[in-house]
């Protein structure tokens, strides 16, 4: 398992904090599809990563943003490279490829158990040592965002510390 860092810490609460606070991140996800929301979470990801390259110095911080960022289905190397697991392969929702090499997973739903299927999924990534970090973004559909406040909880807190201690998945919930 990849050692975590502050560069580390920072980057991803970075990468969150960006995604979420953006005017043009959606909050009301109901009626609307993952895929939906994964192609409007596309370029403010890619926002995220040429704002970062620019700071760190980059002159083509936009050529380099694109150039370490990879969607699903997009035809290139990470989309063909996939270990097989359980006869199947891993395939993140985004994969970033510097400054770490990190898998983002978004879920949405009004049930709890998409919040474990997500995490079981970016588990695989890091235990299949395809990635070394993982971000899964958990958009909670509920009104009163019961799961979302679940999170206080002594058992869930334990959850998401475990995970990103033992696993590096980054579990946030909005």
């Amino acid at each position: 398992m990849k050692k975590k860092t502050k560069k580390v810490d920072h980057f991803l609460s970075g990468l969150h904090e960006y995604v979420t606070t953006n005017p043009q991140f959606r909050k009301n996800t109901i009626n609307k599809s993952e895929v939906h929301i994964q192609t409007e979470l596309r370029p403010l990801i890619i926002q995220y990563l040429e704002k970062y390259f620019k700071d760190c110095g980059y002159k083509d911080y936009v050529g380099k943003a694109n150039k370490s960022f990879y969607w699903e289905g997009q035809e290139g190397k990470y989309g063909r490279k996939r270990k097989t697991l359980f006869g199947s392969r891993n395939y993140p929702d985004f994969i970033i490829t510097e400054p770490y090499l990190v898998a983002v997973e978004y879920k949405q739903s009004q049930n709890g158990s998409a919040v474990k299927q997500g995490v079981g999924q970016s588990i695989m990534h890091t235990l299949c040592e395809d990635f070394e970090f993982v971000y899964l973004l958990f958009h909670d559909q509920n009104k009163d965002k019961r799961i979302e406040s679940s999170t206080i909880n002594n058992t869930e807190k334990g959850v998401i510390k475990k995970i990103w201690s033992d696993f590096n998945v980054l579990l946030k919930f909005i």
